[in-house]
């Protein structure tokens, strides 16, 4: 994965959880949730 291609995503991510979020604690929510299982 490119520079580029990591700041998209971390964009879009950013914006998922703008639109999602109405506090710091579901905000941590949404991006615990959606790490990938290694």
């Amino acid at each position: 994965m490119t520079t580029a291609e990591l700041n998209q995503f971390l964009e879009n991510i950013a914006k998922l959880i703008e639109a999602t979020a109405d506090d710091p604690a579901t905000a941590a929510k949404i991006v615990r949730d959606s790490k990938v299982k290694a």
